[in-house]
């Protein structure tokens, strides 16, 4: 059962260096990431007491946790600001949390980052046939990165059936059970900050409100707060209630949600 009175912001990362592998954020990605942690911690000063506590999970990439470095080191700015240096918030330490992780890709029997596939991808002989994997992760991103600037591949991603990718329902299960994982320790802190990834964000909220809204910003946020079995998702200026998932579904393995990357074989029962 889902706590009430719980609350989880999701945020995408801040800009990176390009979609070619798992990097770092630009410097105006890093700015964006300062700027978002001194916002939320205005936000925090004005709604939390001393001895409260806030969670800061993040995707394990390099760009999530990056985005999370920043963002705890504007929040600590923040609150010191508005409510001096003893006010007794406490800032939890940065959690890596594969609940979080970026779009998924199956390569050499693991779900791994996408992004850090297409840095395999670009690595191959181009004199070689090229293997299905690829040729899928082609037609996914064609030129490795400068259409994911503007959310292209995940536009297709979103409405394409493919057999590498992990699908969008399987993300948006795995969200909601890292959103329930959290919860479930409410004395470690009734707030977290996640910092995460659009592929799996916008899935999230389209199944939520019933339509795809487009991709995130960077640092933009999905607010979901949790009342029981109940829960609402507010998102550029929609606020939907949910059900919090309690069942799932037969054909999602439920190890997987939360931290299983091995593939199954067809020969394993």
């Amino acid at each position: 059962m889902a706590t009430s009175g719980f609350r989880v912001v999701l945020l995408r990362h801040g800009e990176t260096h390009g979609y070619f592998d798992d990097v770092g954020l630009t410097e105006l990605g890093e700015a964006q990431a300062r700027e978002a942690g001194r916002a939320l911690g205005k936000d925090l000063a004005a709604t939390l007491t001393a001895g409260e506590r806030v969670r800061l999970p993040h995707a394990p990439t390099a760009r999530g946790t990056a985005t999370a470095v920043t963002l705890r080191a504007g929040l600590v700015q923040a609150l010191d600001e508005e409510l001096g240096s003893g006010h007794g918030i406490v800032l939890g330490d940065l959690e890596p949390d594969a609940h979080f992780d970026s779009l998924q890709f199956l390569y050499d029997g693991e779900a791994r980052e996408s992004s850090g596939v297409a840095a395999r991808r670009l690595a191959l002989d181009p004199e070689q046939p090229t293997p299905d994997w690829a040729l899928e992760y082609d037609r996914f991103d064609a030129n490795y990165g400068e259409a994911s600037k503007t959310g292209g591949p995940i536009d297709r991603w979103l409405t394409s059936t493919t057999r590498h990718f992990e699908p969008p329902q399987l993300a948006v299960y795995r969200l909601w059970a890292g959103i329930e994982a959290l919860a479930a320790e409410p004395g470690r802190g009734r707030v977290a900050l996640v910092s995460s990834h659009s592929g799996p964000m916008r899935a999230f909220v389209a199944a939520a409100i019933g339509h795809d809204p487009g991709e995130p910003a960077n640092l933009e946020q999905v607010d979901v707060r949790l009342d029981g079995p109940r829960a609402t998702v507010g998102f550029r200026g929609h606020v939907v209630a949910v059900d919090v998932p309690t069942v799932i579904p037969p054909w999602i393995d439920p190890a997987y949600l939360h931290g299983s990357r091995s593939a199954h074989r067809p020969d394993q029962r």
